[in-house]
Formats: structure tokens, sequence, C-alpha cells
């Protein structure tokens, strides 16, 4: 998977502006936070996850729902060896379409409704099969899904107080910035510097916020983006660990198999 900051979703269908898919998430998957303008419904048929959110953590179990909202700074997690979930993506020019106030949607979550779980079942069935029609039907199940929550579901706002808002406000920036650099010699300190605040407070609110340290963000883009280098088969071992920022050979291995499950050496290249 690519590990990116800010998520564009692209519709093949303009007609057509829902993303729907089936995911098994593993214990040992690492997701980079990220965010997107569209709001995200998640649905957990196994396993148990953890959906972080702009700093707060929710557990979902077999049958519970996840609403993140639009802007949300997010990641998921299992705690079992797999998890599986579906993820339904709704552009929110299409629910604003519909008059639902998505924007200003703040849900208790996890959600738990046999409804909502029928839904999804519904979608995914349209999805599987493909019948004529099915986007018709698809776009019904989801404005329905839609109407019922809001009505249903008891709600909650988020912290969106000038201080929290600064804070996410610097991780974002912060993540921006190591994508942008993370092939180079980035340290800790240079990020601090560019965004103008201090070393402890920076890393503890990243830490807490993203639920990773910097340094393991950092090697998680690197890593990432070595295995797309060796996977190519266009660069060997030691080209591709240059070329992700990493400049000690040994360390790139160890790093590698901790974020991989694999050593480089071991790598398919795909030609």
């Amino acid at each position: 998977m690519a590990f990116s900051f800010y998520e564009q979703h692209i519709h093949e269908d303009p007609d057509f502006p829902i993303i729907f898919h089936n995911d098994n998430l593993m214990e040992d998957s690492n997701f980079l936070s990220h965010w997107h303008e569209n709001i995200e419904f998640l649905y957990f048929r196994q396993g148990r996850g953890v959906v972080l959110c702009d700093a707060v953590p929710y557990t979902a179990l077999p049958g519970d729902a996840v609403i993140i909202n639009t802007g949300a700074l997010h990641t998921i997690r299992s705690q079992t060896p797999v998890s599986n979930y579906d993820c339904l993506i709704v552009d929110k020019l299409f629910l604003e379409g519909f008059d639902l106030p998505f924007e200003k949607m703040r849900l208790l979550s996890p959600l738990r409704d046999e409804v909502i779980g029928a839904h999804f079942d519904r979608i995914a069935r349209e999805t599987s099969e493909k019948k004529p029609y099915f986007k018709t039907a698809v776009k019904a199940e989801t404005l329905s899904l839609f109407t019922h929550i809001y009505r249903t579901a008891s709600r909650q706002d988020l912290p969106e107080g000038q201080q929290n808002s600064r804070k996410l406000d610097m991780v974002r920036s912060a993540i921006s910035y190591i994508r942008q650099h993370f092939t180079e010699d980035i340290t800790v300190d240079d990020i601090c510097r560019h965004l103008g605040f201090s070393k402890y407070y920076f890393c503890r609110e990243f830490r807490r916020i993203t639920g990773r340290t910097v340094t393991d963000t950092i090697n998680l883009l690197r890593c990432s983006h070595a295995k797309s280098l060796i996977s190519s088969g266009r660069y060997n071992v030691s080209e591709s660990a240059e070329r992700s920022g990493f400049r000690n050979l040994s360390y790139f291995s160890k790093t590698y198999k901790r974020y991989n499950g694999i050593l480089p050496s071991d790598t398919e290249i795909k030609l």
C-alpha cells in the first residue's frame, strides 16, 4: 500500500462518487497517518482494530462502525493477527447535494447498529455482483445509510479549540515536510527548526496525535520507498537504500525487515 499524507480520491465515473472496498489488515501492517476531504465510514467484520482519529483512539470489534470526518488525521491498526473491514468513502459534494451536513458531523464511535450492518451488506453485495443499475443501488443504499445515522446516532463535538487546531496543523505540516525530504539526511531537529516548535513539545504531540514517533514515520516512508525501488527491478538493494535516505546498509536491512517482514534481498521483483 502507498503511504501518503493527503489522500486524493479519483473517481473514474464522475456520476458515481463512491469508493467501496473490503480490506484485510494484518497486525504488523504499517499505515502513515493521512487525511482527505471526503467522509469515510469503516465497518468491521472480523478481528479487533483501533482507529486513531485526530489523536482520539476508537476500538472497533466485529459489528462496529467508525466515522472518519473530513480533514481528520487518521490511521488504522489491528490488535489481532488480522482484522477485516469494509471501507466506504463518499464524495463530500455528493452528500452536500442532498443537504447532508457532513462537515458538522461529530458522532460517538464506534457505532453499533444492525441497520448499519445491513446497509453495508447490501452495498457489498451490489458492488460484488455488479448487476444492471448496481451503481444506482449503491448510491441509494449510501444515502439511506447516512440518513439513518443522522437520525439515530448520538452526536459529540470533537475538540476544535484554537490550541488543538494548532497542534493538528503542526503535525500535518511535519508529515508534509517529512514526505518532501525523507530521502535526505533529515533529523528531528531539522523538522523542529522548520516548524518553529521545541523538540520536546513537537515529539510529544506528534506521537500523541499519530500514534508513531517521528523517527518511526521517517523510516516507514523510507522502507516503503525502498521496497518500490527494489520491486521495480531498476535498482539493487544498495542503490535502493541510498535513494531512500539510508546511509548504512546494515541498519537499512534491519529496519526494512522490521517494516516489511522480509529482508531487502528477499523482495520480489516485478518485471
